[in-house]
């Protein structure tokens, strides 16, 4: 039948209602508009005893009877709800109920139960102390049915069917001997028993997770009257030795001869499987089974009150995987999982013992350090995590490096709560990942600011391009054999409008941890070649001009066709381009880099491996890759005079000569790093003898006084 009441009608209603008030308002208005409506006409049947149910009934209006054995023992009005058992029991329905009169009903499926109840644990509390109490009920019943018996002297047989009809357990005990001397089919059927046996039992091998001596205890209060009733939440024990959960009530009732215990006990396994699949949703990641972070802010809350009470400190770091939302990305979210799990398993394995390891966001993990000696106990377990991660994992066949960037804070120096600890983390964890890979860092509290700072600058880059803000600048690069300049480095600078010329130091770092590193490389990359062509088309005698190109560049896959597509439209040929790159781009992919490399030599650009002898040098990359120059890193030409440096620097020279490949020296500031680096056979130098990067106005005057 239609619906005859309003959804706010409903709405208040259930607000109105025991543990439906628990639930949130959206959830209620989703719960009264998503439910069955049900009409029923007077003395129509809503469900019979014996029937299996998979729902629960709200009384909107109107009123209905429960009866068993075509006897009413209760009715129901407006507010009240039946059939609850059938939400947590699969069992049949213990009693029929019908229409009084004209009854509006709200009908709540097992389903829509577990959707608007599981993730709810007040609201599971209230539902199971809502049965609870109509146990207690069954319980007075019976108790005035028993106290019927002693003046009848005999059990009806209506009381005997409610024994045995009901879906708790009911028994009965000898308050002396803790025998038993009845149990009602239901708890016979539970605990796997035949009647024949019960007489053999005691309650204590029944009852478990309860001390014998704390029941005597229970049913001495009982039969002192100090208490009407006991109820506890226990375990009974089947006939095969297993286990399941039950809440129980004992209550003292008094025959012509001795008192009598009688106890209900109620099986609440689907409740506690309920709460813990909500515990396991609360408080445990899905994916990895590590504690969330709702339960690390639990756990390491409980070891901040510890740690103040007997003077301790504790240590938080937050594990950031820098590179994982690019490995997911580019491998495919489920990779990404599997990597997820590989790493949380490594961390449980290498981090210290007693240390609490959980799951923040998708790329971060939090490792709790609880009573480090000093500050060092927490670097060296950072180090020794960056250490076991240099080790690839070996996921569906493909080896993937993770780098790290961890964050430290401590307790009490850094903060005094969970939340504030794992933020400062966070922050830490953040401040460092902009710095560098592989490394870690303690919190300071500066670092919020400049990681603000370093915010706004990130959003100020994207707008700089867009108002024509950078300029490049030209560093000149002298032939050491014919003492001329013959080509220029393009360097980028940035004029921001409030804050001044910016150095590269400053915003690169920060432009390469997001795309806008690419849109700032092409533009270097088409005003360079544009202004190549400039001086060619007024005979300077430039022969090249380098470009750096990032990682992030790299990783395009139409980087070879763009960078043709810029080279054509500005109207010079490939050689007299030069690209630089670094190992760690070399390193990224090298079946990947070797295609895009070879390309663009075929192409005729040339290519040079800038800051050789930092990185992962290796002779591999010098055999493999199409290269025309190496660039000696600036630190080994600072202090040339040294021995070992200039051992080092000769080295790469010899090496570059075997591999037939030019050598262009960095940094050189003086006459006698000049002299030395000519001494041992470089073929070029570029740095501050030479001058300061200069604006293209300037070029033709250097080219001329040199």
């Amino acid at each position: 039948m239609s619906s005859t009441t309003s959804n706010s009608q409903k709405v208040n209603l259930l607000k109105s209602m025991d543990f439906f008030r628990l639930l949130d308002s959206k959830t209620i208005e989703s719960l009264a508009h998503e439910c069955e409506e049900i009409v029923l006409d007077p003395y129509e049947i809503l469900f019979n005893e014996g029937e299996q149910g998979d729902a629960m009934f709200v009384i909107l209006s109107g009123e209905l009877a429960v009866e068993r054995q075509d006897a009413v023992i209760a009715k129901r009005v407006k507010g009240d709800h039946v059939g609850e058992m059938a939400l947590i029991e699969s069992g049949p329905r213990v009693a029929t109920v019908k229409a009084l009169s004209k009854t509006n009903l709200l009908k709540l499926s097992k389903r829509q139960f577990y959707s608007y109840f599981a993730s709810n644990r007040e609201a599971l509390m209230e539902i199971l102390k809502t049965i609870s109490e109509r146990s207690r009920e069954d319980l007075a019943a019976l108790d005035r049915s028993m106290k019927k018996l002693q003046a009848e002297k005999k059990v009806t047989s209506r009381l005997q069917d409610l024994l045995n009809n009901t879906s708790n357990e009911i028994y009965t005990l000898d308050p002396i001997t803790l025998h038993f001397e009845h149990m009602n089919s239901q708890a016979l059927k539970n605990l796997e028993y035949q009647s024949a046996e019960i007489a053999q039992l005691k309650a204590t091998d029944i009852i478990g997770e309860i001390d014998p001596s704390e029941l005597k205890g229970w049913i001495n209060l009982l039969q002192s009257n100090k208490k009407d009733e006991i109820e506890f939440n226990a375990v009974h024990r089947r006939k095969d030795g297993s286990f399941y959960p039950v809440k129980t009530q004992l209550k003292i009732t008094y025959s012509e001869s001795s008192p009598i215990i009688v106890g209900i006990s109620q099986d609440v396994s689907e409740l506690r499987e309920i709460e813990d699949k909500y515990n396991q949703l609360t408080f445990y990641d899905p994916l990895t089974g590590l504690p969330n972070r709702t339960l690390i802010i639990d756990e390491l809350s409980a070891a901040v009150l510890k740690a103040n009470k007997e003077d301790k400190k504790i240590s938080v770091l937050l594990v950031d995987l820098q590179n994982f939302k690019t490995i997911s990305n580019s491998l495919g979210h489920m990779m990404g999982d599997l990597l997820s799990l590989a790493v949380a398993r490594r961390l449980e394995t290498e981090s210290p013992p007693n240390s609490i390891v959980g799951r923040g966001r998708d790329n971060e993990f939090i490792t709790i350090l609880p009573a480090p000696k000093n500050q060092s106990d927490s670097e060296e377990a950072a180090r020794s995590l960056l250490d076991s991660f240099k080790i690839p994992f070996s996921i569906n066949g493909q080896d993937i490096f993770v780098n790290l960037a961890i964050g430290i804070s401590s307790f009490p120096s850094n903060g005094q709560s969970a939340e504030t600890l794992i933020e400062q983390a966070e922050t830490a964890a953040k401040h460092i990942a902009r710095e560098g890979e592989n490394v870690y860092c303690h919190y300071k509290p500066d670092m919020p600011f400049i990681l603000k700072n370093k915010l706004l600058l990130e959003g100020d880059l994207r707008k700089g391009l867009e108002r024509d803000e950078f300029e490049l600048h030209y560093q000149p690069k002298l032939a050491l054999e014919t003492q001329a300049i013959t080509g220029f480095e393009a360097l980028v600078r940035w004029n921001h409008p409030e804050r001044g010329v910016i150095s590269p130091l400053d915003f690169i770092p920060i432009a390469e941890q997001s795309d806008i590193i690419v849109s700032i490389g092409e533009w270097v990359l088409e005003t360079a070649c544009r202004q190549m062509n400039a001086w060619l088309k007024k005979d300077l005698p430039i022969k090249n001009i380098a470009v750096n190109l990032s990682g992030r560049q790299f990783k395009q896959e139409d980087l070879v066709s763009n960078i043709k597509k810029i080279i054509s439209d500005s109207g010079i040929h490939p050689e007299f381009l030069e690209l630089e790159i670094t190992e760690t781009i070399l390193m990224a992919n090298l079946d990947t880099v070797t295609v895009k490399l070879r390309q663009l030599s075929e192409m005729g650009v040339k290519l040079s491996l800038d800051d050789f002898g930092t990185g992962y040098s290796s002779l591999r990359y010098l055999n493999s890759f199409p290269l025309n120059n190496i660039k000696i890193d600036q630190t080994f030409v600072k202090d040339i005079s040294t021995e070992a440096n200039a051992t080092i620097a000769k080295a790469i020279v010899s090496l570059a000569k075997s591999f037939r490949l030019k050598t262009i020296a960095e940094g050189v500031e003086s006459e006698n790093q000049k002299a030395i680096m000519q001494s041992i056979g470089c073929d070029f130098i570029q740095g501050y003898l030479l001058g300061k990067p200069i604006p293209a106005k300037d070029v033709p005057q250097t080219l001329s006084s040199s």
